[in-house]
């Protein structure tokens, strides 16, 4: 399979992870309503890294050989990055920290340049600037709270952002294979370690609510496992395919995603400028994903990771 037939196979697995990743969002906000972040974490953390475990442990697809690694990764995603989401958005507006939130594609893509040393085509970069500007556009809301807390929950926000972007590119730099149910079980398992800390910290000094939630918040947290599981291995499997810069492109399909569930599901009402914000990411997207009626044969990726868009 030559590089360009190799990114297409991966882009469909990375567009899913994204789509699961928007839907998770919505279901996170239900599932804090009954719950505290230290709750939600333990249990979407822990919870998909049983899961996966037990999974690949009973298909044969789990190994030992490299699972330090991946578990160092999984400290990144979905350990700090979820960590540090859960505590910045409980102490910022839901909307502002959408709008840090969707800085992720561009420090992904910037890193990807820098570290990778990938290159953006025209069509690409045009992509990518049209993309960035409807994550923006979809995250606007005017007003919302101020205040040193504020300050705080978007610092943790932007470390969030950070966490992810670094974990993409390193997932691009060492996973080869593809093998997303083995790799997304060892990193939930390295990410689920790196948070018992802060979650028993926070069950000491303020206790849980996992045992008064009942019936419907226990789904909305176990649709929040099942999100994060799924959306773990799709993107596992698709990253190894897709250049990190593209991936992160594609990433944008989340904001759009979340926000549609966030309609239908929250009765949540977007603004013009939301919409016009979701039009342009799909855009984005369709310019991204245009496959041209005779595309040049691309060359073969160099060792170095270089890879032509």
């Amino acid at each position: 399979m030559d590089t360009y037939a190799r990114i297409r196979s991966g882009e469909p697995s990375l567009l899913l992870s994204a789509a699961i990743y928007g839907v998770s969002t919505t279901v996170s906000v239900v599932a804090l309503r009954v719950v505290r972040p230290a709750d939600l974490l333990a249990v979407e953390i822990s919870g998909a890294a049983a899961m996966l475990l037990v999974t690949a442990g009973v298909r044969g697809q789990l190994r030992r050989s490299g699972a330090p690694r991946q578990m160092l990764l999984g400290a990144l995603v979905p350990g700090l990055a979820f960590l540090f989401g859960d505590l910045g958005l409980a102490r910022t507006s839901a909307s502002t920290g959408s709008l840090l939130l969707a800085a992720e594609p561009l420090l992904s893509v910037l890193l990807a340049l820098v570290v990778l040393r990938e290159r953006l085509s025209g069509r690409t970069a045009t992509a990518l600037v049209v993309g960035l500007t409807g994550s923006g556009l979809v995250a606007f809301r005017s007003g919302g709270p101020s205040g040193t807390d504020t300050a705080l929950g978007n610092g943790l926000v932007l470390l969030a952002v950070v966490a992810a972007a670094l974990f993409l590119i390193a997932t691009r730099r060492f996973n080869h294979d593809g093998d997303g149910l083995n790799q997304s079980a060892w990193q939930s398992t390295g990410g689920a370690l790196v948070v018992v800390p802060f979650v028993a910290a926070s069950w000491s000094t303020g206790g849980t609510r996992l045992d008064t939630v009942g019936v419907a918040g226990w789904l909305a947290c176990l649709a929040v496992v099942a999100c994060g599981a799924v959306g773990s291995v799709t993107f596992n499997q698709g990253i190894a395919r897709v250049p990190a810069a593209r991936a992160g492109q594609l990433g944008n399909l989340t904001p759009v995603v979340g926000t549609l569930t966030a309609v239908v599901f929250l009765g949540d009402r977007p603004s013009l400028l939301q919409l016009a914000g979701g039009a342009a990411i799909l855009g984005s997207l369709a310019l991204l994903l245009h496959v041209p009626n005779n595309p040049a044969p691309a060359r073969p990726e160099p060792s170095s990771f270089r890879s032509a868009q």
